[in-house]
């Protein structure tokens, strides 16, 4: 319909145009004075009148022709108008596309939550305080403004869009994520979504925090990699609370990002085939880890395919270190400029 309007305007405009070149000619033509004697001079005119150029080699002498002149002058504001109109509308309109995330991003190892709300926003938090770039896909257009008034631009990107079309997910790189975070409404819109989002793109990796315990099993057996239930943590750490209060506050402590050098927190790290590590046992690491830069090694991760992960705690002193696996740590932020350099890698699972 937009565009038989438009058609039908560009039609009344050009027929317009045409009559009144042709009214100035006629004009024209019949006074022994004129410059404009044709179509063509009359065209030349109209031209030059209606981009504001006006050389002034051409202009009409009859009062019809001026009249003609007088709606050339007004039609070229108009055309001046429009065009300057048209361009802010089109400057505008990618302007909102971009902030929208309809150009999509380059982030690469990157988190994806979908869906936003006060939870997402304290994982997003905790994220980038890691170092961890996120892409967030809300189905709420309002949300792009309090994200970016937050959050940089440099770690974070949005991407207004309508969640059950999964094909625009793609804009926010989902398919080199290293992992997706599904935060929806409740835990049957989360298994829709997923599933979904497993279908579009098979070798996604999820993560999902589950109203109730109840549907851990049906997640796992749908493709989802790590299943939690928020009540269940909050259960743990609150009955902690009641008889281990000290135990609570340093879980609480070790649980959240450190945002400073005091701070402890439960880290890991890939060992990479050129570090040091590799090759040596548990105990050893564990005694030069902690003699020389006071870091505790809590657990080893063996997973040279991700989808099968096997988590260690406390291994036997004779384990292996292998290139490929994690290795868990204990460390406060003083140590942290120290192991990454050990590592020669960022912390987290990719």
């Amino acid at each position: 319909m937009k565009k038989k309007n438009t058609g039908r305007k560009l039609f009344v405009a050009l027929l317009f145009y045409f009559c009144a070149l042709y009214l100035l000619c006629m004009a024209e033509s019949h006074s022994e004075r004129a410059n404009i004697k044709d179509i063509g001079d009359a065209m030349w005119y109209s031209l030059i009148t209606l981009t504001t150029i006006g050389y002034g080699d051409f202009y009409p002498v009859t009062p019809i022709g001026k009249v003609m002149a007088l709606l050339f002058v007004v039609g070229s504001l108009g055309l001046l108008g429009f065009i300057i109109g048209k361009a802010t509308e089109f400057i505008s309109d990618i302007s909102w596309r971009k902030h929208m995330g309809h150009y999509g991003t380059s982030f690469e190892k990157h988190v994806v939550i979908v869906g936003w709300d006060s939870f997402a926003r304290s994982i997003v938090n905790d994220l980038i305080q890691a170092g961890q770039r996120v892409a967030v896909i809300t189905g709420n257009r309002n949300d792009i403004d309090l994200i970016y008034a937050e959050f940089s631009s440099d770690l974070i990107f949005c991407l207004f869009a309508d969640l059950k079309n999964i094909s625009i997910f793609e804009k926010a790189n989902i398919s080199k994520s290293s992992m997706i975070l599904i935060n929806l409404a409740d835990d049957t819109q989360k298994l829709v979504c997923m599933l979904n989002i497993k279908k579009e793109f098979k070798n996604s990796r999820f993560v999902i925090a589950l109203e109730s315990s109840e549907l851990a099993d049906t997640f796992y057996s749908g493709g989802a990699t790590f299943v939690m239930s928020k009540n269940e943590i909050a259960s743990k750490l609150m009955a902690s609370y009641i008889f281990e209060p000290d135990v609570a506050d340093m879980t609480n402590d070790l649980l959240s990002i450190s945002k400073s050098v005091d701070e402890y927190d439960i880290k890991e790290f890939k060992v990479l085939g050129d570090n040091p590590l590799a090759g040596k046992s548990y105990g050893e690491i564990f005694s030069e880890l902690k003699n020389r830069y006071n870091v505790l090694p809590i657990g080893i991760c063996k997973c040279k395919e991700k989808e099968n992960r096997q988590l260690l705690k406390l291994p036997p002193d004779n384990t292996r270190v292998e290139a490929e696996d994690y290795i868990i740590l204990i460390m406060s932020g003083k140590e942290e400029d120290s192991i990454k350099q050990l590592f020669n890698t960022p912390e987290g699972v990719f």
